[in-house]
């Protein structure tokens, strides 16, 4: 099955777009000391979040509709603490067909397209951008519009009790509004993903459209190698859960298990094959 995604613009990109190309690294100097020179800490962070992202070749998490529902109903009752990024900036990308997330704000329908999840340092919060596909036009440049919120990391406060204290940012009730139960459930996702550990049966690696079918049989990692040093770097969430029609879909669970750095993860209850005449019909390599 093919599946669209979206993806986050930086300001740089939106920038370049207009013609005012710089270097990332000139772009964001000047743009970081601008941030400082108006006392923006919101776009001084946003900015900082989008070069450590584009350093890091902007690694994203395709997640995959069926997955949605299960990682936002994820009662997360553990210390807010323990979520930590898989890495300093990472981009939640939703899928462009049958996205979960929607709402309509003044009869027009509009979808959480991505949601860039960055570090703000010394592991306080978690700085949450949620890209609905709002623009506004400054001078010559079409710059998108986030809806912004800080996800407190701190010991003894837990994820529930942080996700009830989300704060609206100072723009929140201009532009588009997104309902604020979604935002939630937006950053709710940000925190179940931290917690998946790169699991196998749910989390694969995102390779290159011509080598998918190869790396689907063997799983071989050159195929990997070959798109990080393409510069696409990205892993499909929930993906099987998807194609898979004759899999009875298993829900997420919070386990404890003593791995990783926190000791807690998502992961999948035991789904099961249903309808196995269905399954043993299809040809070995057709249906995904």
């Amino acid at each position: 099955m093919i599946m669209d995604f979206y993806t986050y613009t930086t300001t740089r990109e939106a920038c370049s777009k207009a013609g005012l190309d710089q270097h990332p690294d000139a772009f964001y100097e000047t743009a970081l000391a601008d941030a400082l020179a108006i006392q923006s800490a919101q776009f001084f962070f946003q900015l900082n979040n989008e070069r450590d992202w584009e350093q890091q070749k902007r690694p994203y998490y395709n997640v995959w509709p069926s997955i949605v529902p299960m990682l936002t109903r994820l009662n997360l009752n553990l210390d807010s603490g323990l979520i930590q990024l898989p890495m300093p900036a990472l981009c939640v990308r939703l899928p462009k067909q049958n996205n979960p997330m929607t709402f309509d704000w003044r009869g027009q329908p509009f979808q959480i397209r991505c949601v860039m999840m960055g570090d703000m340092g010394e592991g306080k919060a978690i700085s949450v951008l949620i890209d609905v596909g709002e623009t506004m036009n400054n001078g010559a440049v079409d710059m998108p519009v986030y809806t912004y919120c800080n996800f407190r990391r701190q010991d003894g406060l837990t994820v529930e009790q942080s996700l009830a204290g989300l704060g609206k940012d100072a723009f929140s009730d201009i532009g588009v509004q997104v309902p604020t139960n979604l935002v939630t459930d937006c950053v709710r996702l940000c925190c179940s993903l931290c917690l998946l550990e790169r699991d196998p049966s749910v989390i694969e690696p995102d390779v290159l459209s011509k080598d998918r079918d190869k790396f689907e049989t063997p799983g071989d990692e050159k195929y990997v190698d070959k798109a990080h040093r393409r510069g696409k770097v990205g892993w499909n969430v929930g993906r099987h859960i998807e194609v898979a029609p004759h899999y009875r879909r298993p829900h997420m669970a919070l386990v404890w298990t003593g791995d990783g750095p926190c000791g807690a993860q998502d992961r999948p209850t035991s789904g099961s094959v249903v309808h196995r005449e269905l399954l043993e019909k299809v040809p070995s390599g057709f249906g995904e």
